[in-house]
């Protein structure tokens, strides 16, 4: 073969991944591509070498094309190579029209790969059964047989142990956190608490997301007539549909001041009235607010009623963001799992190194943001396991410290920094190719390294280390 069909050849099985090995009808090896010197670690090129000396040179443990020859019938075997790794090798026979054998094809598949990822799901699936004997032991705290919080947190037990109490008062709570760190969820089982689940609804209003032209109008409702637009016959207010229930009122710091003088006079007096109306209506009602902002601060500020934040404020709980209680990343993460395995009909498992990595990450968002993260892994994933690589960019980089180099203490200029990451990386990859120079096989070159053979294969692939060029700069 010559000339550029040879080169458009060559060009053909050198783009293949697995191992080509063709042999003649006798024996003869007349091609092969670079993936089976790397995947073999055969240090030469055997082309134009009879299967035999490979055999009889003990750089092949047995010949698949000396049993496709005699037997003339396609045949897979399990060959281990100098690399140290294990390949199923599948030879082919070619016959021309008068049935006369032309070459072998072999086919040279490297099951080290393989054989890691199995390995690491079977010990993805033992670390999350680990996970969940620990989730059966120190398990989440039941609020309801409906709803759960999970919580590992001292500071987050104490406010589920405190909800009972305070969900069977009237008494007006304030839930002061973050935004996503679970308000409405405290606000709802205080409801689901008290005797008034059974009687009245839970009604929560957004003051941030209604415009304040209409906020009034929205809370307490109007007579028909009121104002140019509004219904003939009026409209009942959300406060109306709290009646004998409770008020969750989200984002309470947004409220409008003339709102602020509107909601202290329902607090004091429990009632209510209509825009455009002239009766106040009775009302029992027990409220419930949140904010993510200093109310404090804000009627120093003067944005907010003094005397409207101290009839709020009887019983503050203020819930702690996700990234000052990381005990329970690791519970909601596994809770969230198996509620959008559930939900989607699938089966993952995280490996520790992506809960390592979600642990470290400062979760701005909170606990709505890992709940969205886990869902968009759980969606996504194709393996069954849920790996480092699978993780958004911004939480990969979360374990990532600053490292500062060695520099003259004497200079004025700034140290150098590296994530501790790509330094250790840069160590790895040196070390690999250090051990590859020195050893031509993959055995002795693992063993240097104190690592399996497996192990060594999957860092080469994750470093881009290429064993051939490895071992080529060692001649």
């Amino acid at each position: 073969m010559s000339g550029n069909m040879g080169i458009t050849f060559r060009a053909m099985i050198n783009s293949i991944s697995d191992g080509i090995y063709i042999c003649d009808y006798e024996g003869y090896c007349i091609a092969h591509n670079d993936a089976f010197l790397r995947i073999t670690g055969i240090p030469m090129d055997v082309t134009g070498r009879h299967v035999s000396t490979l055999l009889d040179d003990h750089l092949i443990s047995d010949s698949v094309t000396i049993e496709v020859i005699n037997s003339r019938q396609r045949v897979s075997k399990v060959i281990s190579y100098p690399s140290g790794c294990e390949a199923l090798v599948t030879g082919n026979p070619s016959f021309d029209e008068e049935g006369n054998l032309i070459n072998v094809v072999c086919e040279v598949r490297d099951l080290s790969e393989l054989s890691t990822l199995k390995n690491e799901l079977k010990c993805s699936k033992q670390l999350n059964k680990q996970y969940r004997e620990i989730l059966i032991n120190y398990g989440p705290t039941m609020i309801n047989a409906s709803r759960k919080i999970t919580a590992r947190d001292p500071k987050m037990q104490n406010i589920l142990d405190a909800l009972p109490r305070i969900g069977d008062s009237d008494a007006t709570v304030l839930i002061y956190g973050e935004s996503g760190v679970g308000k409405g969820l405290i606000a709802s089982l205080l409801h689901e608490h008290s005797g008034r689940s059974a009687n009245g609804k839970f009604i929560k209003v957004d003051c941030s997301a209604i415009p304040p032209s209409l906020i009034e109008s929205e809370l307490f409702g109007y007579e028909g007539g009121a104002f140019t637009g509004a219904r003939r016959e009026g409209k009942v207010g959300l406060l109306d549909h709290a009646n004998h229930g409770t008020a969750f009122l989200d984002e309470i710091g947004e409220l409008p001041l003339l709102l602020q003088v509107k909601l202290l006079s329902v607090l004091q007096d429990h009632k209510i009235q209509r825009v455009g109306g002239t009766t106040p209506l009775t009302m029992d009602i027990r409220f419930v607010c949140a904010t993510n902002r200093d109310l404090e601060k804000m009627v120093e500020e003067g944005t907010f009623r003094k005397d409207l934040f101290y009839r709020l404020n009887v019983i503050p709980i203020a819930i702690p963001p996700l990234r000052e209680r990381k005990e329970d990343i690791f519970m909601l993460t596994l809770s969230f799992l198996d509620k959008f395995c559930q939900k989607y009909q699938r089966s993952l498992s995280f490996i520790s190194e992506a809960m390592d990595c979600l642990y470290e990450y400062s979760w701005p968002g909170n606990v709505r943001e890992l709940e969205n993260v886990v869902e968009r892994l759980v969606v996504l994933n194709q393996t069954g396991i849920i790996e480092k690589a699978d993780l958004p960019e911004k939480i990969r980089r979360a374990n990532q410290v600053i490292v500062l180099q060695h520099t003259d203490f004497s200079s004025r200029k700034d140290r150098k920094i590296i994530p501790l990451k790509a330094a250790v990386a840069a160590t790895e990859r040196q070390s690999i190719e250090r051990a590859l120079r020195q050893n031509v096989q993959l055995g002795p070159a693992a063993q240097a390294l104190s690592i399996d053979i497996s192990t060594l294969l999957r860092k080469c692939k994750k470093l881009g280390i290429m064993r051939g060029s490895a071992s080529a700069k060692m001649r």
